[in-house]
């Protein structure tokens, strides 16, 4: 492609992607009308691959990076050009991200997208929530079946497309595709290092599961994550699917999936807001065996942490957050519970 016609290529796109970080309605267009069409192609155009692309974008992007200032180094292009060259490459990849999904982050929120006010806190409904959501929590673990945790993966995936395509055109989400699996980490030490359970992959719409999941985890991050593929962008709604999907499913396993994967957030939310007596006259109300199961999912992956590679990571997502419009950072995930409270009423009668 001639020089010129690249730039014109690349300034319309950048364009666009500009026009819709400070526009909702064009967020909102991206994410309904051509998002859709871009993941459905990106991930079918790859889904004969098992193992994740994004790796390998990330990092032959930053070989190609070298190579560009090494070669104008070595043709003696000069600084101005070199500086140039990098800059270009750097929109390219910054378009590429953005198209091919960054732009669901300016989109309209779940709540303006169903016309449902979000619920300011209250105590009261606080307690009533976490009152019956421990009832819940008790109940699906007692109802689980001997063999624990086990449910063979291609149906476990039908199921949560399946559910996915019930949802009403109102929660602004594309159709799930029969092409769209997980796919395997080539680096997932690191990923275990920092805490990151799974990510979406912006460049190719893969999503990607870490490998070190444990049995009665894995359920509730994939469902978190292929929503994400879905168009959903913070990190509250995402954790808002993966507890509606699995504790809506007819499969017990999946029911107590949802309802054990959202007591992290539950118990932080309530040690925040309730005085220390009645927080810990509420962890009393859960079963001791679902307590003693998620401490040791807190001493496994403390095993598995880097205190200085999880500080870093931390602290670039927060920043990453921050800088496309969620404004609480990674303090995002916490707020599904005020979604919780404020939709699950909402959806009761949609699924």
């Amino acid at each position: 492609m001639k020089a010129r016609h690249r730039h014109i290529i690349l300034i319309v796109l950048l364009a666009f992607v500009l026009t819709a970080r400070f526009s909702v309605e064009i967020g909102e267009w991206y994410s309904i009308v051509i998002y859709p069409v871009v993941s459905g192609f990106l991930s079918y155009a790859v889904s004969w691959i098992p193992f994740s692309l994004e790796e390998i974008v990330v990092v032959g992007a930053v070989l190609l990076l070298i190579i560009i200032i090494l070669n104008g180094i070595r043709k003696r292009c000069g600084f101005v050009n070199i500086l140039f060259q990098v800059f270009e490459f750097l929109l390219w990849i910054y378009v590429w991200f953005y198209i091919g999904w960054g732009c669901n982050y300016y989109r309209e929120s779940i709540y303006a997208r169903l016309g449902v006010e979000r619920q300011d806190y209250d105590e009261a409904v606080f307690k009533d929530f976490i009152t019956d959501y421990a009832d819940s929590l008790n109940s699906t673990y007692e109802a689980l079946p001997n063999d624990l945790f086990y449910v063979g993966y291609d149906c476990f995936e039908d199921q949560v497309k399946a559910a996915f395509a019930a949802l009403p055109p109102s929660a602004g989400l594309s159709v799930p595709r029969q092409w769209q699996h997980s796919k395997r980490l080539l680096f997932n030490e690191l990923y275990s290092s920092v805490g990151v359970m799974g990510f979406m992959g912006p460049f190719f719409c893969e999503t990607q599961l870490n490998n070190d999941l444990l049995p009665w985890q894995f359920h509730f991050v994939y469902v978190h994550e292929y929503s994400h593929l879905l168009g959903v962008s913070s990190e509250d709604e995402a954790n808002f699917w993966a507890y509606t999907i699995c504790t809506h499913s007819d499969d017990p396993v999946l029911r107590y999936a949802g309802y054990y994967g959202l007591l992290p957030y539950v118990l932080i939310n309530a040690s925040r807001v309730l005085s220390e007596e009645d927080y810990r006259q509420f962890v009393s109300t859960i079963n001791q065996a679902v307590i003693a199961m998620y401490n040791a999912q807190r001493e496994y992956w403390n095993s598995h942490y880097s205190n200085t590679l999880g500080r870093l990571q931390s602290a670039f997502y927060d920043a990453f957050l921050k800088g496309n419009k969620v404004t609480s950072g990674t303090a995002n995930y916490l707020e599904v519970i005020d979604m919780v409270i404020s939709l699950d009423d909402f959806y009761n009668g949609c699924l």
